[in-house]
């Protein structure tokens, strides 16, 4: 039983990651909604870029994709040096407006070296007013490890988000918290967490942004209490 049970999990998924593979010709021939560009920089000096594109349909139904580089090892610390691909993100959701509440139920899988992580997620926000709104997102994140002698991993990872908007200026504060069941995320535990502030502002249709965050150390994280600080900068687009 335990067999099939398997086959039947790996057959479902392989088939909707097949699909969500679609997702980015669905999207340009509908009327894309968001794209944005952005590069992240590691106080160890690792450098990061990511390209994500979004829409959501007039039903409610949105889909997105997200394209993540990084500047190889050897020379991690140079911006868009010997640029390798660092994983690609597809995500379907569902929105919907009730009692006053915003739904977004949706998956997402991420695909990269050896790994498949799947990140089904329910996320709601409310407006307090024309100002301040709040949101909470809960997500799973179940890693399938490709490698000899690697586990698979279940990730539960609770989020909230507040947010302040003033003529054409947006804050916002958002904080994560990760429990692993099986293995060590931080610091000998199975425990993490993040915190990130972002600024944006809009210029018509352009959004330039910054963020600032603290997180866990890139290396040696399991088993060090070592936080860095992340500053991304980008650009979005809606259209």
């Amino acid at each position: 039983m335990d067999s099939f049970l398997n086959c039947l999990w790996e057959g479902t998924f392989m088939k909707l990651n097949s699909a969500l593979l679609l997702i980015p010709l669905f999207s340009a021939a509908a009327h894309a909604g968001y794209v944005d560009y952005r590069h992240e920089y590691y106080d160890d000096g690792r450098n990061y870029d990511r390209v994500y594109m979004s829409h959501r349909f007039a039903t409610g139904f949105g889909v997105a994709v997200e394209a993540i580089s990084r500047s190889d090892d050897s020379q991690s610390n140079d911006a868009w040096n010997n640029m390798e691909s660092n994983g690609n993100e597809y995500t379907a959701s569902y929105q919907f407006t009730s009692q006053g509440l915003t739904w977004q139920p949706g998956i997402a899988i991420e695909t990269g070296d050896n790994i498949t992580i799947y990140k089904p997620y329910i996320r709601v926000q409310y407006n307090i007013n024309d100002n301040w709104w709040t949101a909470f997102r809960y997500r799973q994140e179940y890693m399938r490890r490709n490698t000899e002698g690697k586990d698979d991993r279940m990730v539960y990872r609770p989020e909230a988000w507040v947010g302040y908007n003033i003529n054409n200026w947006m804050f916002e504060l958002n904080g994560i918290y990760k429990i692993a069941d099986s293995e060590d995320l931080y610091n000998n535990k199975s425990e993490d967490y993040e915190y990130n502030f972002r600024v944006a502002y809009n210029i018509g249709s352009w959004v330039p942004f910054v963020e600032i965050g603290n997180v866990s150390s890139g290396y040696n994280t399991t088993t060090t209490d070592d936080r860095q600080t992340r500053y991304r900068v980008g650009l979005g687009y809606n259209f």
